[in-house]
C-alpha cells in the first residue's frame, strides 16, 4: 500500500474527528466537503475512477450544495425580546445590552443569524408558544407553568423587590397569580428585578420614600421553544463557558450593566 493511501486514510480518520467536534453548521459542511474530496482521490488511487466520479459531484458538490440550501433556510432564528435597561434595548437605532450580546455572540458561534423582534403584548409568552425560538429580556421565571418553554441557566444574578403592597409584577417577571404591566406604567404596589428597579431609582426620587424590601434572591434566564431542546442545550454550555472565563464574563457585566 503506497503512502498517499495511507495518508489518505489518515485524513479521512481526522476529517471525521474534526467533523464531530464542530458546532458550526458552516463548519461542519465544509469539513465533509473536504472528506468527500479525499474520499474520491482515494478512489481514483484505488482503481475505481467510476466511483470516485460519483463521489466528486455527488458527494461533494450536489450534496453540500443541498446542505447549504436547507441551512440558509433554517439559519435564521426568532428572538423575541422585552426591552429592559441594561439587558436589551434599542439606543440611537441599534439593539444593545447584556443579553443581546450574550445572545448575538452565542448564534454567530452556531453560524445562524438572529432576528430580533420586540414584543409589546401583554403576554410574551404567546409570542415563544406561536411562533419564536427564544424570548429574552430581563425574565425570571418563578413559576415554570408553561409546558412549551425550557429555561436557560441563570445567566445573570438578580434580586426582586417588593414595593408598596404587590398586587402586580413588571413584565418579564413570571409568578402565579399577579398580572404584569410594563416597566414604563408601574406605579404603585408591584413586584421588580434588580436592573428596572435601578433604572426606575435613578429616574424617580420619589420611590424611595415608599416601602421597599427584597424579597428573593433570584436569577435572569433565557427562554427556549421546547422543539428546540438542542439550541437550549448548546446555549447552556456557551454560557458554562463564557463564565469559566471570569474575567471575560465580568468584564462584560461592568460594561453593560456596571
Amino acid at each position: 500500500m503506497s503512502y498517499s493511501i495511507i495518508f489518505l486514510f489518515l485524513s479521512l480518520i481526522v476529517l471525521s474527528l474534526y467533523i464531530l467536534s464542530q458546532k458550526s453548521y458552516v463548519n461542519v459542511i465544509i469539513g465533509y466537503g473536504v472528506f468527500s474530496v479525499a474520499t474520491s482521490v482515494l478512489f481514483f488511487l484505488l482503481n475505481a475512477p467510476d466511483v470516485a466520479f460519483v463521489e466528486i459531484t455527488i458527494g461533494a458538490a450536489f450534496v453540500i450544495f443541498i446542505y447549504l440550501i436547507a441551512i440558509k433556510k433554517a439559519a435564521e432564528v426568532k428572538v423575541y425580546y422585552i426591552e429592559t435597561p441594561y439587558m436589551i434595548e434599542e439606543k440611537e437605532g441599534n439593539l444593545y445590552g447584556f443579553e443581546y450580546e450574550l445572545i448575538k455572540e452565542f448564534l454567530e458561534r452556531k453560524g445562524l443569524d438572529a432576528d430580533f423582534i420586540k414584543v409589546d403584548a401583554k403576554d410574551p409568552m404567546e409570542n415563544i408558544n406561536d411562533h419564536g425560538e427564544i424570548l429574552a429580556g430581563g425574565i425570571i421565571l418563578e413559576d415554570n407553568n408553561f409546558e412549551n418553554i425550557i429555561p436557560s441557566k441563570g445567566i445573570l444574578l438578580s434580586k426582586l423587590y417588593a414595593v408598596g403592597q404587590p398586587n402586580k409584577t413588571c413584565l418579564g417577571i413570571f409568578i402565579s397569580n399577579l398580572n404584569s404591566k410594563n416597566f414604563e406604567n408601574l406605579d404603585d404596589d408591584f413586584i421588580i428585578d434588580a436592573v428596572r428597579f435601578r433604572k426606575m431609582v435613578m429616574e424617580e426620587e420619589t420611590l424611595l420614600s415608599k416601602k421597599i424590601e427584597i424579597i428573593k434572591d433570584t436569577s435572569y434566564k433565557i427562554l427556549f421553544y421546547r422543539r428546540d431542546k438542542s439550541l437550549a442545550r448548546d446555549f447552556d454550555k456557551f454560557l458554562e463557558e463564557i463564565k469559566s472565563d471570569t474575567a471575560y464574563y465580568e468584564n462584560l457585566v461592568r460594561k453593560y450593566i456596571g
